[in-house]
């Protein structure tokens, strides 16, 4: 401990300009040495809680819920930075967390109050020249789509332009190509990770191919990854967009995405459905299809042709346009940093007749919540989400040295269920998340019943108290560990890192 602060304040003496040796600091957390001790890494790289900088990093989250105030920012700007700070926090056994986009609204998964806030904000790299591109994770998919359009290419990512890259790819990914490629995780050919005891490594199919494999699905309990480069596939204009129906409509949007479900006929096809209840800031009902065609095409694409004709269509934005101008759709209308949300999600083999109970249930449950809490809660919104999982995004892996997430596509095609609550402000967590927990097992409840529950919980759309890791298979869970103990043997990112799901 005094080994690392003693050269911290040797490296920043300028900076710090005070003077003072080793023992002006008795006194001190173990946190504000790990601060004191990382201004030696750069200028500029540290800040308090006076600064502007600390301000917007630690407001720099998806749900209001989340925000934090850690002892200092880190703001590394290279994997020799990042390599340094896990080596102090080894030293001097202080309590840390990583945020990349900060988009999994589960509070403290990515900050911690009190702890050091390592941000990738300034890990920014973006080379999308050649056959693969070299990603930092302090970007976001926007900005990795935006380049991508300008060679005509594109890389497996989110379908929401402000989430973070870090968090999706080592979550797994779902992204519009996923019928044809699979997991965004899938698609990396190389991760440059820090792990535990500082060194910067390569993981890939030859070198760290252990840890290679844990990375995709395992999240942030093997290192922090400094740069993801991940296969570049050719795109370049798509034909997509949102269509916006009455609430109304919903039976035969349902119908329809069992249909389009059912058939797979095309796999540069996918989409994804909300159905939203905003009446208590005034939107009302309605639902929404974001569409995904990866072709050029002047005309409606015949596969896409039944959504166009489901009645009480209120808007449309589907066109051919380039590809970061289909990102932003759906539910940008929910931007970061002004709602509060809590989310849960779960898995079942395809279904019309589950698809439809559940949209029942969403509808009893928001129900019920507003006349139980008439009053006493703040405005809000109501989202239940259904995400297809296509046969080629659970099959992808077998063709490239698989992940952890243990699908394999022996259950047929599946679908992701999510329900949002989203509120204006920071309390209320506890009572909306029992109610979002109350409404998906009454779901879940439902898709045992008619014997299509799969007990896989993606780890990008899990609740607090879900065990994403346990539902990979016990194998895949067995293998996760061992890849742990090997590269983590004294526990840095299970016990000194903040947030993240238990292994």
């Amino acid at each position: 401990m005094q080994a690392a602060l003693s050269h911290g304040l040797a490296a920043s003496g300028p900076v710090l300009g005070n003077g003072f040796g080793l023992a002006g600091f008795t006194g001190f957390s173990r946190e504000e040495v790990c601060c004191l001790a990382l201004r030696g890494v750069a200028m500029n790289t540290v800040s308090w809680s006076d600064s502007s900088t600390y301000t917007n990093e630690t407001h720099h989250y998806f749900s209001v819920a989340n925000v934090v105030q850690p002892r200092c920012v880190f703001s590394p700007e290279t994997a020799e930075h990042v390599s340094y700070a896990v080596r102090i926090f080894n030293e001097v056994n202080c309590n840390f967390a990583v945020r990349s986009g900060g988009h999994l609204p589960v509070p403290g998964s990515n900050g911690k109050d009190g702890a050091v806030l390592l941000v990738t904000s300034k890990l920014k790299t973006l080379d999308v020249r050649g056959k693969t591109a070299r990603i930092g994770p302090g970007n976001t998919w926007i900005e990795v789509y935006r380049e991508t359009d300008k060679v005509g290419k594109v890389v497996l990512g989110g379908r929401l332009g402000s989430v973070g890259v870090g968090g999706l790819v080592l979550g797994g990914g779902i992204s519009f190509q996923g019928p044809e490629h699979g997991f965004a995780c899938d698609t990396v050919v190389n991760f440059q990770v820090v792990t535990a005891d500082g060194q910067i490594r390569n993981a890939n199919a030859t070198s760290n191919p252990d840890l290679f494999w844990a990375l995709k699905g395992g999240g942030n309990r093997f290192g922090i990854v400094t740069r993801f480069d991940m296969k570049l596939y050719p795109l370049s204009k798509v034909y997509g967009g949102t269509i916006t129906y009455e609430y109304s409509s919903l039976p035969y949007l349902l119908e329809q995405v069992d249909i389009f479900h059912r058939q797979e006929k095309d796999p540069k096809t996918s989409l994804f459905v909300n159905v939203m209840d905003a009446a208590d800031i005034g939107y009302g009902q309605f639902l929404e299809v974001v569409l995904y065609y990866g072709r050029p095409s002047f005309g409606v694409p015949a596969v896409l042709r039944p959504f166009f004709e489901i009645p009480g269509i209120v808007a449309n934005t589907v066109s051919l346009k380039s590809y970061s101008k289909l990102v932003p759709s759906g539910r940008e209308g929910l931007p970061p940093g002004v709602f509060s949300h809590t989310w849960r999600s779960l898995t079942y083999q395809r279904s019309a007749v589950i698809n439809k109970e559940i949209s029942t249930i969403f509808q009893e449950e928001v129900k019920r919540f507003r006349i139980v809490n008439k009053g006493n809660l703040q405005p809000g919104i109501f989202t239940l989400a259904y995400e297809p999982y296509a046969t080629g995004i659970l099959t992808a892996s077998q063709r490239t040295h698989g992940n952890a997430l243990g699908l394999d596509g022996r259950k047929g095609t599946l679908m992701l269920s999510l329900l949002t609550y989203s509120w204006i402000n920071r309390t209320e967590s506890a009572t909306r998340t029992a109610a979002v927990k109350t409404s998906v097992e009454r779901m879940k409840g439902f898709s045992l019943a008619m014997n299509k529950h799969v007990d896989f919980i993606y780890i990008n759309a899990a609740a607090p108290d879900q065990r994403p890791f346990q539902s990979y298979g016990k194998e895949n869970l067995r293998r996760l560990r061992y890849v742990r103990s090997k590269y983590d043997p004294k526990g840095v990112f299970s016990s000194l890192q903040a947030g993240g799901f238990p292994l």
